[in-house]
């Protein structure tokens, strides 16, 4: 059973969530969700800041015990999470897509970001938490954030309550999905809605600019490319290449 923290104002969710082990153990927070209208220092991927106007988006992480799950399948965790949200903007009529390794876009916009910290104990995945920030009602955006939200692509306020209880319904719709190891349905629904494959993209690696087909992601989470100057397919990890555009 899902267990909500509604919070007016915190500095980062996920910071919070972490906070909250100081007094309980995993078995009592397993399946919490800390939502706050405001966060001041909210976190995006490496030293990315989440950026999100006041009371008009979805700021929120969950608490996760992933079951059953190796630490070369981690990855498995954020293909599950992304599944669930686009399966609720594809509810919505929203043409959503994820970009790898951790955003969700439509129409070439992000409309959602996802920062997923694991705590390891020994050779498992203690916990997860599973931070999504998600462009709901905002309408103005700073240029260089290149962002979207559900008001600007449907034309209408959405009730956050109401998308805060739908959108974790697909979450942990696939979540479910990952605990009981059906990993070929989450390969399919995330294969089928990963941003430009097939497509030309331009990169930057190591301070170069390189050019390559996205040929898709594997069960590690590196990015599988196809080269312009090879027909051999070259993976990457998050740390090693950066997408830029579509060429």
């Amino acid at each position: 059973m899902l267990k909500i923290i509604k919070l007016k104002k915190i500095d980062s969710t996920n910071d919070f969530a972490k906070r909250l082990f100081e007094y309980f153990n995993i078995d009592e927070l397993n399946k919490t969700v800390i939502c706050a209208q405001e966060q001041t220092n909210g976190r995006g991927t490496g030293n990315n800041k989440w950026i999100s106007e006041p009371r008009k988006n979805l700021t929120f992480s969950i608490i996760y015990q992933p079951k059953n799950l190796a630490l070369d399948e981690i990855f498995y965790l954020s293909k599950a999470v992304s599944c669930g949200i686009v399966d609720y903007l594809k509810a919505l009529n929203i043409p959503a897509q994820i970009k790898w390794p951790n955003d969700i876009y439509v129409y070439d916009k992000k409309i959602c970001g996802i920062l997923i910290e694991n705590a390891i104990l020994g050779h498992r995945i203690h916990y997860s938490i599973i931070g999504i920030g998600l462009n709901v009602n905002q309408t103005n955006f700073d240029a260089s954030l290149n962002a979207t939200s559900i008001k600007l692509i449907l034309n209408k306020e959405i009730n956050l309550t109401w998308a805060l209880n739908q959108l974790l319904d697909k979450i942990f719709h696939w979540l479910e999905l990952l605990e009981q190891n059906h990993f070929d349905k989450i390969d399919q629904f995330y294969s089928n809605h990963l941003y430009l494959l097939g497509q030309k993209a331009a990169f930057k690696r190591d301070g170069h600019i390189l050019n390559g087909k996205i040929i898709g992601v594997d069960q590690f989470g590196r990015l599988v490319l196809q080269t312009a100057n090879t027909k051999d397919f070259q993976t990457f990890t998050q740390k090693e290449i950066e997408l830029l555009k579509p060429l």
